[in-house]
């Protein structure tokens, strides 16, 4: 008996992740086009790396600068900057910018979209996903809904990622679940709209790092 409750447990979630859920879809679909929508996004975030195997974890935190296509990240001593087409990654500690296009794929997870580009968090989930709407949790205050989505494609490092939107849709909390037991889970710590940021901001000028090492990697 035991074992036959078990199978339908895990037939019951394999049916309801074969769906497109109408109330999950519409949630990320209105969350992706107020994100969309802003003029500009400024955030301080946590990324924290999870190895339940080996039972270790790192935390890492940074902030970020976003206006259209283009962005600032700055995390663990290293500063990324985009202009839509491409990206200078500068670490602090060696004094070297690497240069390369942005050449995104549906692929990547979720930390390499973000440092790609930020806003395809809120879109990735529209080719070759399943969704579903999650439970509510309260969170400094707040309700946060939760929604869960999961690849068609099972050759994925990953099977499963999370979000938390706030009440007004904005993204709160994203978790990306691996294959291999690892999981990375960035959360928007600080999250402001529509504030004023400095082109310059944006820009890589090598005349503010003296004796930079330049390595160009595009064609």
């Amino acid at each position: 008996m035991k074992r036959i409750a078990l199978l339908i447990l895990a037939l019951s979630a394999a049916t309801c992740f074969a769906q497109k859920d109408p109330e999950a879809k519409t949630l990320l679909d209105k969350a992706a086009k107020q994100a969309a929508g802003y003029k500009s996004i400024t955030a301080d975030f946590d990324c924290v790396y999870e190895n339940l195997a080996e039972e270790k974890s790192e935390t890492y935190s940074g902030t970020l600068l976003l206006k259209g296509s283009r962005f600032r990240i700055d995390v663990d001593k290293t500063i990324t900057f985009c202009d839509g087409k491409n990206r200078w990654a500068y670490l602090t500690e060696s004094n070297e910018v690497t240069i390369s296009k942005i050449e995104a794929s549906n692929d990547d997870a979720p930390e390499d979209k973000f440092m790609s580009d930020p806003l395809s968090l809120y879109t990735f989930y529209r080719n070759g996903f399943k969704y579903i709407m999650g439970d509510t949790e309260e969170i400094g205050g707040k309700t946060m809904q939760i929604v869960e989505i999961s690849p068609e494609n099972i050759k994925r490092p990953y099977f499963k990622i999370k979000y938390w939107f706030t009440p007004s849709n904005d993204l709160y909390q994203i978790k990306c679940f691996q294959k291999d037991g690892t999981r990375f889970t960035l959360t928007l710590t600080k999250f402001q709209t529509n504030q004023k940021i400095d082109d310059t901001a944006l820009n890589f000028d090598a005349k503010k790092f003296p004796g930079v090492e330049v390595i160009d990697m595009r064609d």
